[in-house]
């Protein structure tokens, strides 16, 4: 099915959505997803199948944007319904906006979860239709929609109360960041456990969108880089960190949100990255969900943006842990000159991590250690 979110963090406010279009028709052919390329002998759904890949998440002008999950049939007539207020006036209140969706014969009976962000004064409120309240602090409201709602609301309770006692210029980075977090942890899992991670296994997943409110328009994030990657941490504490195994990236070209992913293996001679199932997506709002198409060794799309979720897993001499490294870069230049540069061709992978990169990468690892150290010491019984 889906999961969306619609929170306001203070007086920010942010959507999120995932892409994956899931059906009970078995005998349908399957489509591909981003996050992973099972072989012949991977599990597949029990009762579903991926029938294809959207956007959830409709801007419909500066001061209203909608998340969307349920029957796509469903999704469409409640377009119809918010394009049919916007021609009778641009400024859509919630009540509204509600008002209509119930009134509609066909929607009343519908499987449909709406949660939308509109523009009322100079606040942003958050309506919707058949979603549900997820929970909230002083600071922070979530509402959610779709067979992931329990993991969106598991996600954000995860954060201690002081996390959402942001300053006013960093609402956006934040709220965003927190999002990408569970991108990145959800994306990563899909990599390793294809069909039974979790998500999957939920019926959401396989790419993600967020929208925020900045630039005084309702705007969805792009340039956003995801990498996997693994260390190795010995006795004397040195860090080696390995090529990512996984690369991720997502943008936007006109109303089509653009996904290029790739493995990345070590080819037998150990001296050769090379890449495996290098796929670009091209995916359709939820309105031309059947126009979505797959490209393979497409270079279009560039491993650089603007934000990066590296997700690492460090082994020790004892145990691992894998913890997120996300950062806002001011642009793309500023990804490669203090994040890392990835070049993938159709034949070889080459990864250049910059210094800044490894020292802030090295000392988030570190912190982290000590602080799992220090909890379990904490927790070791006395005599």
């Amino acid at each position: 099915m889906t999961m969306i979110t619609g929170y306001k963090l203070k007086d920010g406010a942010f959507l999120q959505a995932d892409i994956l279009l899931t059906s009970r028709d078995k005998w349908m052919k399957s489509s591909p997803v981003p996050s992973f390329k099972p072989n012949e002998s991977s599990p597949s759904l029990d009762e579903h199948i991926v029938a294809g890949l959207c956007q959830k998440i409709l801007v419909v002008n500066k001061h209203l944007a909608v998340a969307f999950a349920g029957d796509v049939l469903a999704i469409k007539i409640a377009v119809e319904v918010i394009d049919d207020l916007v021609k009778q006036s641009s400024n859509v209140s919630g009540m509204r906006l509600v008002d209509a969706l119930q009134a509609d014969p066909v929607l009343k009976k519908a499987n449909l979860a709406v949660i939308a962000l509109i523009v009322e004064g100079e606040e942003i409120q958050v309506s919707q239709y058949g979603a549900s309240f997820g929970t909230f602090n002083e600071h922070f409201e979530l509402w959610v929609g779709g067979t992931g709602a329990d993991h969106a609301i598991e996600h954000f309770d995860g954060y201690p109360p002081e996390a959402f006692d942001v300053a006013e210029d960093d609402i956006v980075i934040t709220g965003t960041c927190m999002a990408l977090h569970q991108f990145a942890n959800q994306l990563i899992a899909e990599f390793d456990d294809e069909f039974e991670s979790e998500s999957i296994a939920n019926l959401f997943g396989g790419g993600y969108e967020v929208l925020a409110f900045y630039g005084g328009r309702f705007q969805k994030v792009p340039n956003v880089v995801y990498a996997f990657a693994e260390a190795e941490m010995d006795a004397e504490g040195i860090l080696q960190i390995d090529y990512p195994k996984f690369l991720l990236k997502s943008t936007y070209v006109g109303d089509d949100l653009k996904i290029r992913s790739v493995e990345v293996e070590q080819s037998e001679d150990y001296d050769l990255y090379i890449p495996r199932n290098d796929r670009s997506f091209t995916i359709a709002p939820i309105t031309r969900w059947d126009e979505t198409k797959v490209d393979e060794n497409c270079q279009d799309v560039k491993f650089y943006g603007d934000f990066l979720c590296f997700i690492i897993k460090v082994n020790t001499q004892s145990d691992s842990f894998t913890i997120p490294f996300i950062r806002k870069y001011r642009d793309s230049r500023f990804f490669m000159y203090e994040g890392f540069i990835a070049s993938v061709s159709e034949d070889e992978v080459h990864i250049g991590y910059s210094d800044v990169f490894l020292k802030e990468l090295e000392g988030t690892v570190f912190d982290y250690y000590g602080q799992m150290k220090a909890m379990a010491l904490l927790e070791k019984p006395t005599v």
